[in-house]
């Protein structure tokens, strides 16, 4: 807002300041009252109370109040020199205003950056729905890479035993549940089994669950004739449970597989289950057998579901020779 004040009144001569927030970017303006020097102004007439008139609130300051003239300006008018705005104070208002509306729309612009808290609020949900659904694409992806681990090492473990025993009658040895000192050994001077499966201290196996893995002889044909073997796979979670006993480790008999237990027995517990079994599924238990009459390989999906328990205590045990 214009303040129109007087300084240092005498006879001769009367000073009048001009009184501003706002200042000037630039100071080079063609007209007169928009000089270099813009803290002095220098007006006068002939006659000092004529000058003095003229730049009263009455004349230029009614015009020029209120309005934002952009920087502080003293008037002072001297006998024996002519008035240099007076006459075109309306326009040096006028210019002055419009920089001044200038400079405020500027202000309003920087003040109004940056975010709300609505914005803001906004943002941090959506990070966190980002976050859990990541979190579940994360565990889902390495609950699936678990499950391909496994069956990677069952079929390595699978190879090794038959080509180590392919030249013998049966499989002895490979009791690890009655002798498991002799037999892991057997296994690590053999090379049986991934070197990842064993645990820290190197005295027993776990699978990729965390849960016990073991390797045990078994019977083909007749009770303990030691022509077949297993894997045996505890505390399994129940979506490995369901994936591992859907899964096609070989649907004819030529592929050397006589039976899938879940939560029914180990290797050891299913010994009557021998080649050509029909399989059973009861009470949340389930064996299938390749070509099964009741359950064959692949285990339905609907039986697996049944005999796989909730939680990570399941046990699922594949039968070989």
């Amino acid at each position: 807002m214009l303040n129109l004040t007087k300084q240092g009144l005498s006879a001769d001569s009367e000073v009048l300041s001009l009184n501003s927030n706002s200042v000037f970017a630039d100071n080079k303006k063609s007209h007169p009252c928009e000089s270099e020097d813009l803290d002095r102004i220098i007006l006068s007439s002939r006659d000092s109370r004529a000058c003095g008139s003229r730049m009263t609130g009455k004349n230029i300051g009614s015009r020029m109040a209120g309005k934002n003239i952009g920087s502080r300006m003293t008037v002072k008018c001297e006998s024996g020199l002519l008035s240099i705005c007076a006459a075109d104070a309306p326009q040096f208002s006028s210019a002055v205003y419009n920089r001044g509306t200038q400079a405020r729309k500027l202000q309003a612009g920087a003040t109004q950056s940056g975010r709300s808290m609505i914005e803001m609020l906004g943002v941090l949900a959506i990070i966190g729905v980002l976050s859990v659904g990541g979190i579940a694409g994360y565990s889902k992806a390495m609950m699936q890479y678990k499950i391909n681990k496994t069956v990677d090492q069952i079929s390595q473990i699978v190879g090794n035993v038959r080509t180590l025993y392919a030249s013998q009658k049966n499989y002895k040895g490979l009791s690890c549940s009655s002798e498991p000192t002799k037999c892991h050994t057997l296994i690590k001077k053999a090379h049986l089994v991934p070197d990842e499966l064993w645990n820290s201290d190197g005295t027993s196996l776990e699978n990729a669950f965390g849960g016990t893995l073991t390797v045990n002889v078994g019977s083909k044909k007749s009770s303990y004739d030691d022509k077949a073997f297993g894997v045996d796979l505890y505390n399994l979670p129940e979506e490995a449970c369901m994936a591992l006993s859907t899964y096609d480790w070989g649907s004819g008999s030529s592929s050397g597989l006589i039976a899938i237990s879940v939560n029914h027995g180990t290797v050891l517990e299913i010994d009557s289950y021998s080649v050509g079994c029909a399989g059973t599924s009861s009470d949340g238990k389930a064996i299938a057998c390749p070509n099964g009459a009741t359950v064959s390989i692949p285990m339905p999906i609907n039986i697996a579901a049944t005999a796989c328990q909730t939680g990570d205590s399941n046990t699922v045990s594949l039968k070989f020779y």
